[in-house]
């Protein structure tokens, strides 16, 4: 009887492998410039044609490789970085130089031009689908060139699984950024289709490459962190409730030097600001960890994105602590921090004092005030679908929780509703209509207003800028991050159109990072209904309530806000009578 099991041949179980350190073009990109950065340069740069598909070359000026350590380069499991089993827990680079070769070269048709400073020429290898082709001696600059054309070209079912040119364009700028702002000392350079996208030049200073990557606005919030508890050293930024973002992307850590993603860690930090910053608010965290390579191990991933700690209780500790310790110093000193020079150093000056919670307001959006009646709830009719104006709201409204809740009373029940998801609910029924029968006015600003975007938002906007306008923004480009919003939607209160557009930039972040692009004029609809609506915790008079339920009329029970949250709750009034053994 034939075996069922196999082993599979070399070639096959090497594209799996393959397979496990790169997913797509980024992968290749990271893998390259930490080699770079291990090689010690002091300049690297990143060429992409189509995204990466065609084209991905890494140009750096390090230390290079001699030529007979080029073809052992391109063997699995070669490294220079490693001798025995101990050298795993004392491993102090981004990665063992060599080993991604392997692993690139099996997917793609890979060219490696390098030379050493003590070496008058260099060495150049042509390696296909994991073959070497040729090596020969040429002449070339101090540092290695590592060009990767064709990816995937031998695993054509892998690489329809690949998005588009943008999108994974935006996966090679996340791991661009994410080296380029943990290593301010080394100057970065990013190509595409032959334009200059990025480039941020070599500084001593980490909070200029922060203000390069990050904008100027969000410099302003952030505070630095200075921290130490034995081995355990923390350095970095992090923001003030001041300035908040509606996703998590704004949190970066790094363990010595190495980005990772961590769950225990991003909890810490979240915590160190719950009661601090609202619900579905998050800051911005940039940390560096730094603790003795053997309390860590960064081989239980083959992309080294995840850790393992030693004691992962003190690590939580110590990050909560730190975190914690800046946001109790900066709102009590309130100090506005500058751009100062000096080898690196977490510095600040004093200045003006912000607001602790600057992004809440206790005045009622524009969308909700008449301009003659002030305070007085509107919604005007027609917000997307059918109701009879003579109809009315058959429950009598008691009145509101807690500033946040409305409660009604009818005949079997009591009915509770969520104002903020309700009032979410009808606005974002409007726009819908309005943007489907193109009524949408646009308002044009008698002054421009400027916004200073990171560069994943300018990144953002320009991908949404045909989007944007379609519902009544226009937004110019005037310079580096730095933009000129000049038409709003004419329901906009026009001193809120910059936390208007960081909103949808926050929001259109996280949808396309989850691949789903075509959504772009659906989420833009619901943060501007989510903006405009009326906040939790804001007392309505009786007349604003009245208003607000009658156009609720349409709804039935089961509707959700556009976030999925729901806006009725319904309680029986039997259940009341059991409570008090009236049943």
């Amino acid at each position: 009887m034939p075996r069922k099991i196999e082993v599979l041949p070399e070639s096959i179980s090497q594209i799996i492998a393959a397979g496990e350190v790169i997913e797509r073009p980024a992968s290749v990109v990271k893998e390259l410039m930490e080699n770079a950065i291990d090689a010690g340069s002091s300049e690297i740069t990143l060429e992409l044609n189509a995204g990466g598909l065609q084209l991905i070359r890494v140009v750096d000026n390090g230390e290079g490789m001699d030529q007979e350590d080029v073809p052992v380069a391109f063997r699995r499991y070669a490294t220079s970085k490693i001798k025995k089993a101990e050298d795993l827990y004392a491993i102090h680079t981004l990665g063992f130089r060599g080993e991604a070769l392997p692993s690139i070269s099996q997917i793609s048709k890979v060219t490696l031009r390098t030379r050493t400073s003590h070496s008058l020429s260099g060495t150049k290898l042509i390696c296909e689908g994991g073959r070497i082709k040729s090596i020969s001696e040429i002449g070339c600059p101090l540092g290695t060139e590592v060009e990767v054309r064709n990816l995937f070209y031998n695993i054509p079912v892998k690489r329809k699984f690949l998005k588009s040119i943008r999108s994974e364009l935006r996966y090679v700028l996340n791991h661009f950024l994410r080296l380029s702002l943990s290593h301010p000392m080394i100057s970065f350079k990013f190509i595409h289709d032959g334009r200059t996208l990025h480039e941020h030049l070599k500084t001593e200073s980490p909070l200029v490459r922060i203000e390069v990557i990050f904008g100027k606005e969000i410099c302003r919030h952030l505070r630095p962190i200075e921290f130490e508890d034995g081995k355990i050293s923390l350095l970095g930024f992090a923001s003030l409730p001041s300035f908040s973002k509606r996703n998590g992307e704004g949190v970066y850590f790094y363990v010595n030097q190495r980005f990772i993603k961590d769950r225990m860690i991003y909890k810490a930090i979240l915590d160190a600001y719950r009661h601090i910053l609202p619900s579905h608010q998050f800051p911005v965290v940039i940390l560096f960890i730094s603790l003795p390579p053997s309390a860590v191990d960064v081989n239980v991933h083959p992309t080294k994105t995840e850790v393992k700690f030693m004691d992962p209780e003190r690590i939580y500790q110590v990050v909560f602590a730190a975190i914690r310790m800046v946001l109790e110093e900066g709102s009590s000193r309130g100090e506005d921090m500058g751009p100062v020079g000096g080898r690196g150093e977490w510095v600040f000056q004093k200045g003006g004092r912000p607001s602790f919670w600057g992004h809440e307001t206790l005045s009622a959006p524009s969308s909700l005030t008449g301009g003659k009646e002030e305070g007085i709830l509107t919604v005007q009719d027609g917000a997307g679908f059918q109701w009879e104006a003579e109809k009315k709201w058959p429950y009598t409204i008691l009145g509101q929780i807690r500033g946040t809740y409305i409660l009604c009373e009818g005949e079997e029940n009591l009915i509770f509703i969520d104002q903020h998801a309700a009032h979410e609910r009808i606005l974002f029924e409007k726009f819908k209509k309005e943007f489907e029968n193109r009524s949408m006015i646009s308002e044009k600003l008698l002054l421009p207003i400027l916004i200073d975007l990171s560069v994943e938002e300018s990144y953002i906007l320009e991908s949404a800028e045909e989007a944007l306008k379609a519902i009544g923004f226009e937004i110019e480009s005037i310079g580096e991050k730095l933009f000129a919003i000049r038409s709003i939607p004419s329901f906009i209160n026009q001193k809120e159109p910059k936390e208007m557009v960081r909103g949808i930039l926050d929001e259109l972040s996280f949808l396309e990072k989850q691949g789903k692009g075509e959504e772009t004029i659906h989420t833009i609809l619901v943060t501007l209904a989510c903006h405009s609506a009326i906040r939790g915790n804001f007392i309505l008079n009786k007349e604003e309530m009245d208003k607000l339920a009658q156009h609720l009329i349409p709804f039935p029970p089961s509707t959700t806000c556009p976030h999925g949250r729901p806006i009725f709750f319904i309680f029986p009034l039997d259940e009341l009578k059991k409570q008090f053994k009236r049943k």
